[in-house]
């Protein structure tokens, strides 16, 4: 599974005071401790800065890249930020992220063609989040459709079902397994990816959510997470489930973590 850490977004009041001043120790500090955690890609959220995103990402992203060996999800909404991400990226990042919003998607796919970046597809349209599976599907079969005539690798395209909080809908984790369940079935060749963390938003005992529900998700198939590496418990039951299902020959990820955690 591909990891994303999560913990470079500007909602950490920790992460936008660095940001609004510019402590570079601490935005490289936190960025490392994700890789070495095991993150293969660190998530950079810095829309809270607002008309001043665009500018942090041209400051942020050589900066880190510069202090580490690392590639970055660039996560914002506004696509004259994410172009500024995309120019000063060393590799391929991934652009985090497009929708089947036609207003989105007529912003975001100069920027695809152009870039040629990882893409985090988000199976919702004009109408929002479905509310059911099957229209979930539906909307990765339309924007299959749209990345296919505009010449978008499919090695390149990650689905996102769309991880709901548990404490506004109780049937928030039943719909996003069922939906990734319904993806992976009809779209066996395209890699899927969630924010994991959504799910327990405003509940007690979040960890608990996150660490059930990645596992559940990777019983189902899910290819990569947005979520916290630093969870040593979560890391290391992740790497259990894999080793179970038969999704880490010769349990070289298993033995590997154990090792690590011994030293």
């Amino acid at each position: 599974m591909i990891i994303i850490g999560e913990r470079l977004n500007s909602s950490r009041q920790v992460v936008y005071q660095a940001l609004v001043t510019k402590n570079e120790n601490f935005l490289i500090n936190e960025a490392r401790r994700q890789v070495e955690a095991g993150a293969q890609f660190v998530d950079l959220n810095v829309s809270a800065l607002l008309e001043k995103e665009a500018e942090a990402l041209h400051w942020a992203i050589p900066l880190l890249q510069q202090n580490l060996d690392i590639f970055l999800a660039i996560d914002t909404l506004n696509p004259q930020a994410m172009k500024v991400g995309l120019e000063v990226h060393h590799g391929q990042a991934i652009l985090n992220s497009i929708t089947a919003e036609k207003s989105r998607l007529e912003a975001m796919l100069p920027l695809v063609k152009d870039y040629s970046p990882l893409v985090i597809a988000l199976c919702l349209d004009e109408q929002g989040v479905p509310s059911q599976p099957e229209d979930c599907l539906k909307i990765a079969d339309k924007l299959l459709e749209i990345f296919q005539k505009n010449g978008v690798p499919e090695q390149n395209i990650f689905l996102d079902p769309l991880v709901r909080p548990l404490g506004v809908n109780p049937e928030a984790g039943k719909i996003f397994l069922r939906s990734l369940e319904l993806i992976k079935k009809n779209f066996p060749q395209v890699k899927t990816v969630a924010g994991i963390s959504n799910v327990s938003f405003g509940l007690p005992w979040r960890a608990l959510l996150n660490r059930t529900l990645l596992l559940l998700a990777r019983g189902k198939g899910l290819d990569a997470a947005i979520c916290n590496p630093l969870d040593k418990k979560l890391t290391a039951q992740l790497r259990a489930t894999e080793a179970l299902l038969g999704l880490d020959p010769q349990l070289t990820n298993y033995l590997g973590f154990y090792r690590q955690q011994k030293k």
